[in-house]
């Protein structure tokens, strides 16, 4: 880990969002990467946890991130969300649901399967990796990395690195909290998505860049890319009178998916204030805003008044210049699926998380968004070897 935060290249970051079983349509667009990076016969790349310097992932991200720094090929990830996604999403029995629709078992015999007893801090990790979980314990958001400059590392390097991605897929109605010790300090943790880092790139750049975090890596659109992946967004409207119909349940299920998607929202406005990126994908960020109705600017000089003087516009210029940053996700809409040419699926049937009979129309959505979205050119300035 010390060699890579050392590399004097352009740092390489990919952020993956939360999402459930839509972590399908993540993989799906990571294949789309992988086949560029790591495919071609000159690479230097044999998989994505080569490329990338630094990967973050909040709930079912954090499944695909943890996974891709262990160095696993997309396809065995993708593998485990078709071949296992009705196991892991067992229902609870009877009683049981009053606390969570599904039982916790499965997942975590999968994510022992896949990890092992690989730990934080376990060399065989290929790089630095962010997982992010909600401590309800002390309730504050908590964001475990394997940098060995972090200052809470040598606190966690030696917990098995299932329990990290098993706290951050506990969405609670879905699946119930996880508990385990550090520095013999029992916590409880939920969804790293019950939090505003459901879309933890923001969080994952300030860990990359931020010096008394640990590494302090180079700010500036020739020093950052950061790719950010999403799983699908579908913005949850109640017909008129409904509402008032919700039982506690309901508000329940409605708090948890809004809250997720607010969160990513608010996530890419903070990143297309700093970021530069190209005009395509400024499309993308600015439908995912316009659906939820956050502001824009298209950079932060627009947020400036004419009062200020010169000399500090060329300071907020320099500020919307901090990264290079693509984004790659896609609303669910009918009319958005029909642009995809997937006319034939029902947005409200493919956005629940645990839509595991949809997984077949997850695999369309996640390969006709990493066609219509990822290109070779936004790799182009980042292809420098170790």
């Amino acid at each position: 880990m010390l060699r890579r935060e050392n590399l004097e290249r352009p740092k390489r970051l990919l952020s993956i969002d939360g999402g459930g079983i839509r972590g399908i349509i993540a993989a799906q667009v990571l294949l789309k990467i992988e086949s560029i990076l790591c495919e071609p016969d000159d690479t230097p790349w044999n998989c994505l946890g080569d490329y990338f310097d630094f990967i973050g992932g909040t709930s079912t991200g954090s499944i695909l991130a943890a996974g891709l720094a262990k160095g696993m090929k997309v396809q065995d990830l993708l593998n485990l969300y078709v071949d296992r996604g009705q196991d892991i999403f067992s229902r609870n029995w009877l009683i049981g649901r009053l606390w969570s629709k599904y039982s916790a078992k499965s997942l975590e015999r999968n994510l022992k399967e896949v990890f092992g007893n690989m730990t934080l801090g376990s060399d065989e990790l290929k790089t630095l990796l962010l997982v992010v979980a909600k401590n309800v314990t002390d309730a504050r958001n908590w964001f475990f990395v394997n940098s060995p400059n972090n200052k809470f590392y040598n606190l966690n390097k030696d917990i098995e690195l299932w329990n990290f991605v098993r706290a951050s897929t506990a969405a609670p109605t879905f699946f119930p909290p996880h508990d385990f010790k550090i520095d013999g300090q029992p916590y409880e943790f939920i969804d790293g998505g019950m939090s505003m880092f459901n879309n933890p790139s923001f969080q994952l750049f300030l860990e990359a860049t931020k010096k008394d975090y640990g590494i302090g890596w180079a700010t500036g659109e020739e020093n950052i890319l950061l790719i950010s992946v999403g799983t699908g967004f579908r913005i949850g409207k109640i017909p008129f009178q409904n509402a008032k119909w919700y039982t506690i349940v309901d508000w329940a299920g409605y708090a948890v998916s809004t809250l997720m998607e607010d969160a990513n929202a608010q996530q890419n406005f903070l990143m297309s204030l700093l970021a530069r990126t190209s005009d395509a994908n400024q499309n993308t960020i600015r439908q995912e805003l316009d659906a939820v109705a956050v502001p824009q600017f298209q950079q932060i000089e627009d947020l400036a008044s004419d009062g200020l003087p010169p000399d500090t516009t060329g300071i907020l210029a320099r500020l919307s210049n901090l990264l290079t940053y693509h984004r790659y996700t896609t609303e669910f809409t009918s009319r958005r699926f029909r642009e995809l040419g997937l006319s034939g699926i029902d947005p409200d049937e493919v956005a629940p998380m645990d839509a595991v009979k949809e997984i077949p129309a997850l695999l369309e959505i996640g390969e006709a968004i990493a066609n219509e979205q990822v290109q070779k050119a936004d790799f182009e300035r980042f292809l420098h070897p170790d």
